[in-house]
């Protein structure tokens, strides 16, 4: 039986160490144990706030991330102790083991408590290993508990390095949208007499905040659960108004346009794909649904000559957009019917793909889908 304790214990102090590397230490930042505890912390803290008024829940949601760490590190540190109370237990007894007070009798509740005492380094003393072994079992466990709180000094500060960038590049985002329920108001800024001005270099911003964003969420998870007392510093508003606006640029315009060709849009459009496709992979409860069937050429072009109303939203916020962007480049001819159908065409995957990865990442993360468009900057508690 003691041998069995000793197996027991070990598995437990590996499945500490190990998730602590994974977590910390690895390149990629997948724990087992930790990407785990993140989302379901996350989804009972989701669930106990939500009959809860929306100030109330707003504040509950908020708090559910920076809660996660210092749990993850509990839970690392009870595997690694409760691992090596096993271990010291297939051997605890007055011969091994040196008892000062007369009130401690061997029993595995003695070996936690000597267990917490060496994880934590405090050694009260008044349970002491006297075989070598056993001291060197104390002494390894001791290191492991100062390296473990260590790294999760470093990993604190790491994701809070990560937050920063986010809400840098969502407040500046933010800051260019004239309209904030409308991603397209982004590039107003950028054009002036209708004529772009500065694009390369907005757009070389936002796929570098976008790179820094995957990169950091990727390495550090739980990054993604994190609220925030105004919704533009969200994942899900970031990703709409960013990805709204190079969906306009990119097909809005006819394919002549100079604002179409700037090297940096499908570098852009690439890198939010790429994102989208890695949140959807790690954090969303379900997969995006495919986008629908285009309309035919012949109810597009009598939706764009007017003969028709447009058949489905889709195909109706083609022509918004293909309208406001042609009025903000001052584009006055008509445009041409076979040009903006395949524009539609390969705006419409993409378009759908935004849209439904906004409206599932509000939800998994329990935003209202008007909090993020016209009152991201309010205060929600």
């Amino acid at each position: 039986m003691g041998f069995f304790f000793t197996v027991v214990g070990i598995v437990l102090i590996l499945l500490g160490v190990l998730d602590v590397f994974f977590t910390v230490l690895h390149y990629d930042g997948f724990g087992f144990l930790s990407s785990r505890l993140y989302n379901k912390l996350f989804n009972l803290v989701r669930f106990l706030t939500r009959p809860l008024p929306r100030k109330y829940r707003a504040l509950g949601l908020s708090m559910a991330a920076p809660l996660m760490v210092p749990a993850t590190v509990t839970v690392w540190i009870l595997l690694i102790a409760v691992g090596y109370a096993f271990v010291y237990y297939e051997s605890i007894d007055t011969k091994t083991f040196y008892f000062s007070s007369p009130g401690l009798k061997p029993s595995f509740l003695e070996a936690l408590y000597l267990s917490g005492t060496a994880i934590s380094t405090v050694g009260f003393g008044d349970i002491t290993p006297q075989s070598t072994f056993y001291q060197l079992v104390a002494v390894s466990e001791a290191l492991l508990g100062f390296g473990v709180l260590t790294l999760a000094i470093t990993y604190v500060i790491g994701v809070y390095g990560v937050l920063q960038q986010l809400g840098v590049m969502a407040a500046g985002v933010h800051h260019q949208a004239q309209d904030t329920d409308n991603p397209w108001s982004i590039l107003a800024p950028h054009f002036q007499a209708g004529e772009p001005v500065a694009l390369d270099a907005h757009l070389m911003e936002l796929h570098r905040g976008l790179v820094e964003l995957y990169e950091g969420v990727r390495r550090y998870p739980v990054v993604y659960y994190y609220h925030s007392r105004r919704a533009y510093r969200s994942v899900p508003y970031t990703f709409r108004m960013i990805g709204g606006a190079a969906g306009a640029l990119r097909w809005g315009l006819p394919a002549f346009h100079p604002a179409t060709r700037t090297p940096w849009l499908p570098t852009l459009i690439t890198g939010l794909l790429e994102n989208i496709a890695f949140v959807e992979r790690r954090f969303l409860s379900r997969r995006l649904e495919d986008a629908p069937d285009p309309i035919s050429f012949e109810a597009f072009e009598k939706a764009l000559l007017g003969e028709d109303e447009p058949p489905d939203w889709y195909s109706q916020h083609f022509f918004e957009m293909q309208s406001w962007t042609r009025e903000l480049a001052h584009i006055e001819e008509a445009p041409d019917v076979k040009d903006s159908y395949g524009r539609y065409l390969e705006w419409l995957p993409y378009t759908h793909r935004v849209r439904a990865f906004f409206e599932a990442s509000a939800k998994d993360l329990g935003y209202k889908l008007d909090e993020l468009a016209q009152t991201p900057g309010e205060r929600l508690f």
